[in-house]
């Protein structure tokens, strides 16, 4: 039975709830996602103690972040919240939780810069496929960074200044100088420097995390006209993202929020949280910038969902999120798995025609295993369906191109032509030779799908042979299969003109 969690992040930012759906497997989904800005973090007393009006407007938003949880059938008891470096700073911090504890009967946990690392090094461990490299978590009280290798943790920092502190102390909200930014750039640098593990060492990739960093590759995104929405496994280089930094530094406020793919409530503090991140990216040698969307608070429900499976992390983020999409969207397992069982046995078999390697076949057996996701939409053209609901879901561990040959792949499984000009709608994301790939590993796809029409598994292995003019494929089967036999052959055509062989399927 599906269960439902409230996860609230009282950061120095924002206050931000999150509702996930969770399997009895483990499989689960986000429902909403809420997010108010309170600004902890700005105007403390002293630098040492939270204002009343910050602490009056905290305790007002997580009452309602209660009662909509509340409206989900979450009760008290399903709610985590936790608090991070404002909160984890101030010196009435007491007073604070008791507020919260007295107006809204929630615990929240201030978490310590370590565990805070530990649950953000979880979120993207989990969900991107990158075995060596650095995270920067940049919130609005403090930074996060994270290097990790063969996907361990090697070595962490929480340095006290994110995007608000940074805007505060160094910067003024509506017109930013240069000597205003070497200032913050000479303060952060003082601390890297110090950083032997970060300085001297060359990084697979920068994975950027928290708002600040997500605002950045949407403004980028919105720049470019990158074809896709999505920014979990978005890649920039670092000309991208002084593209988009030299730009804003120059704005005052009032423009600033009028760039495209920024919130107004971000536009004042971006630029100093993208300071500390050219800091970082200035220190630490790496090619690329990867933006995760997932983060703390994914961290937390990972946590709650490997306590009950008594893991601590997936071995296979691909695998995992694969078998999460299945179950969530009520795919037909056994014929699922069967269609990729045949698809496979035919790609292995035939690799002197296609010459394709690892990488390809990948693409096949996701593609094979989620074919017919589309069906939890409409049956009718749910070839359709299966192309947008793949290229949209977040599948981790899978990059953008990916993503969209995959997709286009599924989509080709069934005798109905998918024309939906992805080729030219997705240009931008695909390299030279895809449609080639995309056209032999969408026929190897028709063929499975006719091969286990009637999703009975009747035809259990293959045999191929490769001749010189012609592809002979024997099936070994168990019960009559002369409806699969039919189908499968009606593609023969189509297969001569792609391999220059007679297709034969007995």
């Amino acid at each position: 039975m599906a269960k439902k969690i409230g996860i609230i992040d009282l950061g120095s930012n924002s206050v931000r709830l999150v509702i996930f759906e969770i399997k009895s497997n483990g499989a689960f989904k986000l429902i909403d996602d809420i997010n108010d800005t309170i600004r902890l973090s700005e105007n403390m007393i002293e630098g040492k103690y939270i204002n009343d009006i910050a602490m009056h407007k905290a305790v007002k938003t997580v009452k309602l972040y209660k009662k909509l949880c509340n409206a989900y059938g979450i009760p008290s008891t399903g709610i985590i919240a936790v608090a991070t470096e404002a909160v984890r700073k101030a010196e009435n911090k007491d007073q604070f939780l008791m507020l919260l504890r007295t107006g809204c009967s929630l615990n929240f946990r201030i978490l310590s810069g370590k565990e805070e690392s530990t649950y953000v090094y979880n979120a993207v461990i989990n969900s991107i496929d990158i075995n060596n490299g650095i995270i920067v978590d940049i919130g609005g009280g403090s930074t996060e960074i994270i290097q990790f290798k063969d996907r361990a943790i090697k070595n962490s920092i929480s340095i006290p200044i994110g995007a608000v502190i940074a805007t505060e102390s160094f910067l003024d909200k509506n017109l930013i100088t240069e000597p205003m930014l070497n200032n913050l750039e000479k303060s952060i640098s003082e601390t890297l420097n110090s950083l032997d593990w970060l300085m001297d060492e060359t990084h697979e990739a920068i994975i950027g995390v928290g708002g600040t960093i997500r605002s950045l590759a949407k403004i980028h995104r919105k720049q470019i006209k990158y074809p896709l929405n999505q920014a979990h496994n978005y890649v920039m280089n670092t000309a991208d993202f002084l593209s988009v930094y030299d730009r804003l530094k120059t704005l005052d406020l009032q423009k600033r929020k009028k760039v495209e793919g920024i919130t107004a409530g971000r536009a004042d503090i971006i630029v100093g949280g993208l300071t500390i991140l050219k800091s970082i990216m200035s220190a630490a040698t790496s090619s690329k910038l990867v933006i995760s969307g997932y983060g703390l608070r994914e961290g937390i429900l990972l946590e709650y969902i490997f306590k009950s499976k008594n893991t601590r992390r997936f071995e296979d983020v691909l695998s995992f999120s694969l078998d999460n999409f299945m179950v969530l969207y009520g795919v037909r397992q056994e014929h699922a798995n069967h269609v990729c069982h045949l698809a496979l046995s035919m790609y292995d078999q035939l690799s002197e025609l296609h010459g394709f390697g690892e990488e390809e076949r990948k693409f096949l057996k996701i593609a094979s295993l989620l074919h017919d996701i589309g069906i939890c939409i409409n049956y009718y053209e749910h070839y359709k369906h299966s192309f947008h609901i793949i290229l949209n879901s977040r599948i981790n561990g899978l990059s953008h191109r990916e993503l969209v040959l995959i997709s286009s792949i599924a989509a080709s499984h069934s005798g109905s032509d998918f024309n939906e000009n992805w080729k030219k709608f997705y240009k931008m994301l695909l390299q030279p030779g895809d449609e080639v790939i995309h056209q032999k590993l969408s026929i190897l796809l028709k063929i499975s799908e006719c091969l286990d029409r009637s999703e009975m598994g009747i035809i259990k292995s293959l045999d191929c042979q490769v001749h010189d003019n012609s592809v002979k494929i024997q099936t070994i089967r168990e019960g009559d299969a002369e409806l699969e036999l039919s189908l499968a052959n009606e593609y023969s055509t189509l297969f001569k003109k792609l391999f220059g062989k007679f297709l034969s399927i007995t």
